[in-house]
């Protein structure tokens, strides 16, 4: 019987490997073409696009909303300016989602803001509970400003520090198998919390929405998917998706149709203010700013939608001032 070396055919494996590089590169320039002409007629037809986008991202965002199977709440803290509760939704039979709720103590109904933390975060993390971090206290300077802030938790927490393993990437391999993906399940249960809290008698039913890197990705995202939500500040996302393509930021054919910039032309004609940091360890701001001059080309006679900064910092939440958390509230 003939034998050979194992390594004697690692240069037809090799060659193999290139080759499916290869093929990448070549259908990544067809799907550039293709998203150059994807939105020719977004403007006449920008529900449908939106309806488009919620099937792209899955199941249950392109169904009927289940009914809330119960709330429950928990006082945290209460003082004479402010009450913080943990709230808890009951979305699908055990399936509890969960966020910190702060409210002004008034009689006045307030707008309410969603403040989500980014990877490896948690609503205590992102509200200053024991620490801020690159959070620079995001979820007390959007409570100052006048409006009531829920911070939701998602499958994102640091393993051993807050949590055990949350084996994000598994469970969204299991729910894109089932025709869903972790990112649908989480926006749905935010659009869901917006369902519950624009029946309490503290909010107007007007909500923002305020997010840090993954929180920023999902700020974009829910927004884009929900239009109840009037402005958005995303913070260290807005990028190159193609460069930066992580798995459960990642879905069917989206190099041909939904990349951020396309994502956050849904949110027109409402308004959404994105902050990069100049010296962002994780995103360049340049790719950021080329993103940015793609969404330029879909908002012509919106522009006043979009505010487009480059801060002096790292991978953090608006590190300088109050300028784009301002410009996004006066949204409202």
């Amino acid at each position: 019987m003939y034998t050979e070396r194992p390594d004697y055919g690692n240069g037809y494996r090799i060659k193999y490997l290139r080759g499916i590089e290869e093929v990448i590169n070549q259908r990544r320039k067809e799907c550039e073409k293709n998203r150059s002409g994807f939105m020719k007629d977004f403007s006449e037809n920008q529900e449908e696009y939106r309806k488009k986008y919620l099937d792209m991202l899955g199941w249950p965002l392109n169904i009927k909303p289940k009914e809330i199977l119960s709330v429950t709440k928990r006082l945290v803290f209460e003082d004479d300016k402010m009450i913080i509760e943990r709230i808890q939704l009951e979305l699908f039979k055990d399936y509890l989602f969960y966020g910190i709720l702060f409210r002004h103590k008034t009689d006045k109904k307030l707008p309410l803001v969603i403040s989500q933390h980014g990877g490896w975060g948690t609503p205590e993390f992102c509200s200053g509970f024991f620490d801020t971090e690159n959070y620079n206290n995001m979820s007390m300077r959007i409570f100052n400003k006048g409006v009531n802030v829920f911070a939701p938790q998602l499958c994102l927490w640091q393993i051993n520090r807050f949590g055990p393993d949350n084996k994000r990437d598994e469970l969204d391999l299991k729910l894109k198998q089932l025709g869903s993906s972790i990112a649908a399940l989480e926006i749905y249960s935010i659009k869901r919390c917006l369902d519950y809290f624009e029946k309490e008698p503290y909010c107007t039913g007007v909500f923002g929405m305020a997010g840090l890197s993954y929180g920023g990705f999902y700020t974009l995202y829910t927004t884009a998917a929900d239009t109840r939500i009037k402005s958005a500040l995303s913070c260290s996302h807005f990028n190159d998706r193609i460069k930066y393509g992580w798995a459960s930021k990642s879905f069917f054919n989206a190099a041909s149709t939904f990349l951020d910039a396309e994502t956050a032309a849904l949110i027109m004609p409402r308004h959404l203010a994105i902050e990069v940091g100049d010296n962002d360890e994780l995103f360049t701001p340049e790719t950021a700013q080329n993103e940015f001059e793609i969404l330029k080309a879909y908002a012509k006679g919106h522009e006043d939608c979009f505010k487009f900064h480059i801060f002096k910092g790292v991978h953090e939440f608006c590190p300088e001032n109050d300028e784009a958390i301002d410009w996004f509230i006066s949204k409202l």
